[in-house]
């Protein structure tokens, strides 16, 4: 028989009180439990993310949309931070370097410690009658392979269209603070607010703290082994005053370069913005240059550094280049792989620029960008490497 509850009945105001008190607890204790597993999962989500970051694979997306201010208003450029800059202004003049005339030069001006072009522009090589149309080969959604001896393109992928490159950005980014910079052993100090900017950002970084006092050479391999962004934004300073005035540099580079009309930097670290782009084309050329500086050569060919102590860290930091550490365990068909950068942001996937010799005596430059994961990147490249080296 169905009860009747009365407001009169004291005996079923006091159960129907208890019981709802109970209901109560219970739905507390229900949703802080839902909000503490969802913050556990989401700590997790972020801490993998960190993972890809500082295992060399560059600066992460911190949220669904990538960093950067194209969908991202909270983005500021590292000077909004140091030098109490308009943001409006800092983009306002980023956008007049990208809707400036392209020169369409094939090679840098003489002088000012630029290094020279190679003799034949990689980023406006088209295909030729033996170029490999590259499909199931690799998982990357873009690829080129150069013949470096010859100038031509032996295999491809998607080539031709636009990239986000992530933090194989840096390698621009380190060609020209070499060619910037005459005093590699000057000390720069790393700020409160870089340690923030990189930290907000989920930023990959070197692990330099508030204070420390760098020497510039180290500051170099912290932007490739690592993939630091604290580096980064320590020499931008030191260079041009400011990261915008710095891109601004980038992208003067890039006219001067002869890249193609998709190539556009927005930032000096690879932190995703909708218009910081390029082609895979693009990267090639830029590392191709990069490879003829000595001092950029050289860190790029580094697979471990210990930096020199500072008054931060005693024994100074060790980087490592793991990209060149993880290809020697793949198979590449008898290829030595000497120098490479990787990068990394949710919308890019995994980007890696590399170059070696093959067996055959070829030397080859190969671009790989979209690959699906840290390994697969790594075993894309080590595929066309015995593609076309063997």
């Amino acid at each position: 028989m169905q009860s009747t509850f009365r407001p009169e009945d004291g005996h079923h105001k006091r159960r129907n009180g208890k019981f709802s008190s109970k209901r109560a607890v219970l739905l507390r204790k229900a949703v802080l439990f839902s909000f503490v597993l969802s913050s556990v999962f989401s700590a997790q989500s972020f801490g993998e993310e960190r993972v890809y970051g500082i295992s060399s694979y560059g600066p992460v997306s911190v949220n669904g949309y990538g960093v950067g201010r194209g969908k991202d208003p909270s983005y500021e450029y590292i000077e909004d931070l140091l030098y109490n800059t308009n943001s409006s202004n800092t983009q306002k003049s980023t956008n007049s370097v990208n809707n400036s005339t392209n020169s369409g030069a094939n090679a840098a001006p003489n002088g000012s410690g630029k290094t020279a072009a190679p003799l034949r522009n990689l980023a406006q090589l088209s295909r030729n009658g033996a170029t490999k149309t590259l499909s199931t080969e690799v998982d990357a959604k873009y690829a080129v392979v150069f013949d470096l001896d010859n100038g031509s393109i032996l295999g491809e992928k998607n080539s031709g269209e636009t990239m986000t490159p992530a933090s194989m950005t840096k390698v621009m980014t380190l060609l020209l603070c070499v060619e910037n910079l005459s005093n590699p052993e000057k000390k720069l100090t790393i700020t409160q607010d870089i340690v923030n900017y990189v930290q907000q950002r989920g930023a990959s970084n070197c692990g330099f703290v508030v204070g420390e006092e760098v020497p510039v050479k180290d500051l170099f391999y912290g932007v490739i082994l690592p993939s630091g962004a604290d580096a980064v934004l320590a020499l931008t300073k030191e260079v041009a005053g400011s990261e915008s005035a710095f891109v601004e540099k980038m992208n003067q580079r890039a006219r001067e370069l002869g890249l193609s009309s998709q190539c556009h930097f927005q930032n000096a670290t690879g932190l995703y913005h909708a218009s910081h782009h390029m082609t895979v084309k693009d990267m090639g050329q830029i590392m191709a240059i990069a490879m003829q500086n000595p001092l950029a050569r050289e860190v790029l060919m580094k697979e471990q550094y210990q930096t020199s102590p500072t008054n931060k860290h005693g024994n100074g930091l060790k980087f490592t280049n793991l990209f060149l550490q993880r290809i020697k365990t793949q198979d590449t068909g008898g290829a030595t792989v000497q120098m490479a950068k990787t990068g990394y942001v949710s919308q890019s996937k995994f980007c890696a620029v590399s170059s070696g010799r093959g067996k055959n005596g070829k030397n080859l430059l190969i671009v790989t960008g979209g690959s699906a994961s840290t390994w697969q990147a790594v075993k894309d490249q080590a595929a066309l490497y015995k593609r076309f080296g063997a």
